[in-house]
């Protein structure tokens, strides 16, 4: 699938930017999907709460979803899939171009080996109790969505921001990152009701944590008396993860200053977003967390990545288009 003019050229990189930013967007569909599933499933929010949280594998419970479960099922399954065919198409078009888009190209095949370790994780996913196994899930559609993000920046026209500022923004999504691995942690051990103040965890300790093994992702949580029991220090998890919050907050709204010149809309979208965020992380910290706030936290945090990797991938250079030579003389 090659161009052999200018204007079909133009059009094949417009349908590829396209197809990459449908793509990014089902990516979301499918992290929000699956923070939903996770979340109810844990039984966040649930009504007889919090007797009803973590509650695993009790005798003559009902375990049919509800109707919201299998319609939010459904459409993760079909996004999953649309992203999947996107993705393969992105390769295509990438790889049998005269020359060849190698940059996008390598970016493309990225996400379709993102695509397939999700896939075989997703074998182990079903009824899986493994920390490791939820973490994998998370970061791997944050990845997943970080690549087709930058597939997206990387093609579509723009103006292009300092390498200063490219920079912040990459380091900014790594933070997340870990931050968000930290928030995952906390879902993963059940630790939701750990520390449900703003400022006061109950006198955690990161050592008392370490000790009892809640930092390995491959500790199944202990159960009692059918449900998961948090590990002992496991408000030092939420610690961690508000202080990484207020260092990417910092960051990140750094990065929009440095955006403001070149980018401006960039810059007030993901200032905006930081804001919501920060808004939406108080509204978790809760002695029962809403579910839809939790969800929605969840969401920007997904947005987020989506802007760093828009933000630190240059845009595609400028090509000065020569006039013809009769033009010229």
């Amino acid at each position: 699938m090659s161009a052999d003019t200018p204007d079909a050229a133009a059009r094949l990189r417009a349908l590829f930017t396209r197809m990459a930013l449908a793509a990014a967007a089902l990516t979301f569909v499918v992290i929000v999907a699956s923070a939903f599933m996770r979340h109810t499933q844990a039984g966040l929010s649930c009504a007889e709460w919090p007797a009803c949280y973590a509650k695993l594998d009790v005798p003559g419970a009902d375990t049919v979803p509800s109707a919201g479960v299998r319609l939010v099922r459904i459409a993760h399954r079909l996004a999953a899939t649309g992203v999947l065919a996107l993705v393969i198409g992105l390769l295509l078009i990438a790889w049998t171009q005269k020359p060849a888009w190698k940059r996008a190209g390598r970016l493309a095949l990225a996400a379709l080996g993102i695509a397939g370790a999700l896939a075989v994780l997703g074998i182990a996913t079903p009824g899986a109790r493994l920390p490791a196994v939820t973490l994998g899930n998370l970061l791997g559609g944050f990845a997943m969505l970080a690549v087709l993000a930058a597939t997206y920046a990387a093609m579509a026209p723009a103006p292009s921001a300092a390498d200063n500022a490219r920079t912040l923004a990459t380091v900014a999504l790594m933070l997340v990152f870990v931050q968000a691995a930290l928030g995952t942690m906390i879902g993963a051990q059940f630790a939701s009701l750990a520390c449900p103040a703003l400022a006061d965890c109950g006198g955690w300790s990161w050592q008392e944590f370490v000790a009892a093994g809640g930092w390995n992702p491959l500790r199944p949580p202990a159960v009692a008396g059918g449900r998961a029991v948090a590990p002992a220090g496991a408000a030092a998890l939420h610690v961690a993860h508000r202080a990484a919050g207020l260092v990417v907050a910092g960051l990140a709204l750094f990065v929009a200053t440095s955006l403001r010149t070149a980018r401006p809309r960039l810059a007030l979208t993901l200032a905006a977003l930081i804001v919501v965020e920060a808004g939406l992380g108080l509204g978790a910290v809760s002695p029962q967390p809403p579910l839809p706030v939790v969800v929605a936290h969840n969401a920007c945090a997904a947005l987020l990545v989506a802007l760093l990797a828009c933000a630190g991938t240059a845009p595609p250079p400028v090509r000065n288009i020569r006039a013809p030579a009769a033009a010229r003389s």
